[in-house]
């Protein structure tokens, strides 16, 4: 009998929105108007940018969700099309609408702040099909906002997935709540689903509120408690450190002026899986991954930074790599 490739390297699990860049302005006096000189539209969300990152790396990759059917889901659905992002799992829902975020950017810092619509996150679930395709790996891209799956529907469809055989890994999203001080109930919410994860890629305050533990070496060690055999903890201009079987490594980020940190995360764990797929270490798939958030927060958009093929050759050639990355299964 001959074993065929799955249809999927990667399925990716998460929200898809239009991000609407709106530039640094004055407020507008009240029943007035402020005119900007530009206003930038692109396809956004945790899910979406990571797979269309992935799709830029030469990973076979199917984003699962859904949208609205209105405008603005139907562009999304064709950019990501027009990115080879399989969309087979992503549903339009009739008379919903499609999530947005105006994205306002802190001139100074490149910091950003959000203004969200949810839309269809509010109904967000996992069709039959979304859990039986066949992939090698089910990334979970910030499922905390996915109030229609988390946290008790995130959890099923990762047993499923789990008793599948699939490995997971999970990019979170964890803000501490004044009600929770510490985030104890954020970390109890979090512990079922963490159990369930193969690898997992927070960033320094994430890793602190869903472990309970104040040094990142401590969050770690507790990440693997629970179950992760690879933890990478992402420290923004400083890069990442990486957790697996008993080492600590310190990653560094390469220095660049911060345009838009928007996305930076996302362009982290696409780099880091795609690297890991290839069958690199966990060390030198966070050097990818830090690599690919460097350059993400380098340009305007979540992905802007990868759509010029030259740009990304460039990173790509620092690693030794003269094409797309081939995926093959990584060793865990």
């Amino acid at each position: 009998m001959i074993e065929t490739e799955p249809a999927f390297y990667l399925v990716t699990i998460g929200n898809a929105c239009c991000d609407i860049f709106v530039p640094p302005h004055e407020k507008p006096p009240l029943g007035g108007i402020t005119y900007i000189p530009s206003l930038e539209i692109v396809p956004g969300g945790n899910g979406a940018n990571t797979a269309i990152t992935l799709e830029r790396l030469g990973v076979r990759t199917a984003l699962a969700g859904v949208l609205g059917d209105d405008v603005l889901g139907r562009h999304l659905q064709d950019f990501l099309r027009a990115e080879r992002v399989d969309t087979t799992l992503l549903g339009l829902l009739a008379g919903r609408t499609s999530p947005a975020t105006l994205v306002l950017n802190d001139e100074k810092t490149g910091e950003r702040s959000f203004v969200h619509h949810p839309g269809t996150n509010a109904d967000f679930a996992l069709s039959e099909t979304a859990l039986a395709a066949p992939c090698r790996a089910v990334h979970f891209a910030a499922p905390e906002l996915l109030a229609g799956l988390w946290p008790d529907g995130a959890v099923a469809a990762a047993r499923r997935l789990k008793a599948a055989g699939k490995t997971l890994t999970l990019d979170t999203f964890a803000v501490e709540d004044p009600a929770d001080p510490g985030g104890a109930s954020l970390a109890r919410a979090h512990e079922p689903f963490l159990a369930l994860m193969d690898m997992v890629f927070p960033n320094e305050s994430e890793a602190r509120l869903v472990t309970g533990r104040t040094d990142l070496r401590g969050a770690a060690n507790r990440f693997h408690e629970l179950g992760a055999r690879v933890v990478a903890i992402k420290r923004g201009e400083r890069g990442a450190l990486v957790s697996w079987d008993g080492r600590f490594e310190e990653v560094p980020a390469e220095r660049v002026d911060a345009m838009d940190t928007c996305g930076a995360g996302d362009n982290f764990s696409a780099g880091f899986l795609a690297g890991w797929l290839a069958g690199w270490s966990p060390l030198d798939a966070t050097r990818l991954g830090c690599a690919l958030g460097s350059l993400c927060v380098a340009h305007r958009g979540s992905t802007t930074g990868t759509e010029d093929p030259r740009r990304l050759k460039s990173v790509l050639d620092r690693f030794g790599l003269r094409g797309r990355l081939t995926a093959r299964p990584g060793a865990l």
